[in-house]
């Protein structure tokens, strides 16, 4: 982490903290929601099967999901969390071309994820599918050029990780938008978005505590 002023490092713990808070999608859907949901698993169905509105038939596939607005609530405040610690975590890493990308594209990922909670599949889902889309090629190459960023400023490992979670997330969006047989559909989603999300969530845990660490000794 480059040096910082007081003020600096605590919009990092903020921007930090915010890119953490992500794992709370992670609990609603997989540990609230889904379990409630009929017929829905990890494999076969789409993650956006969780915030379907009503039962019914979409696309020729029933979905069935009761608490969808815990669902359609947890990607939305995900997707502020995320466009908000993009904004705020910026002075993470030197000034630069590179460095305007990658959180200008973590910003978008985030306004996608928004946008797909707002735009439930069965009542939107050309705006729906948009915007997942938008939400999972942008976080790709966000962290993709980011863990590259990380990388030169001498944090091999950890940036390196963030560079195969991006290549990962872009992967497999490209074969999520071929529509892979529709046994593995929901499996090849969840491949597509979790690498890139699971990174950040741990790069807003680092970012918040060294800005802390940083901050206690620039107020001593």
């Amino acid at each position: 982490m480059r040096e910082l002023t007081l003020t600096a490092s605590k919009r990092l713990v903020a921007g930090g903290l915010l890119w953490a808070s992500l794992v709370q999608m992670f609990v609603v859907n997989n540990m609230i929601v889904l379990p409630r949901a009929t017929n829905q698993n990890l494999v076969h169905e789409i993650i956006s099967a969780l915030g379907v509105t009503r039962c019914g038939h979409v696309g020729g596939v029933r979905f069935c999901s009761p608490l969808h607005e815990e669902a359609n609530a947890a990607w939305i405040i995900g997707g502020v969390c995320l466009t908000a610690g993009a904004l705020l975590n910026m002075t993470v890493v030197s000034p630069g071309r590179a460095r305007n990308l990658a959180f200008g594209a973590l910003a978008v990922s985030g306004l996608g994820l928004l946008s797909s909670g707002l735009n439930p599949y069965n009542l939107r889902p050309a705006l729906h599918l948009l915007s997942a889309g938008t939400c999972f090629f942008c976080g790709g190459v966000g962290a993709l050029l980011l863990g590259g960023l990380i990388r030169r400023a001498h944090r091999p490992l950890w940036g390196t990780l963030g560079v195969v979670c991006g290549v990962t997330t872009l992967a497999f969006t490209v074969l999520t938008g071929l529509r892979p047989d529709p046994g593995v559909q929901g499996l090849f989603e969840r491949i597509s978005a979790w690498p890139t999300v699971v990174w950040i969530i741990g790069s807003g845990a680092c970012i918040a505590l060294r800005a802390r660490r940083s901050s206690r000794s620039s107020g001593r």
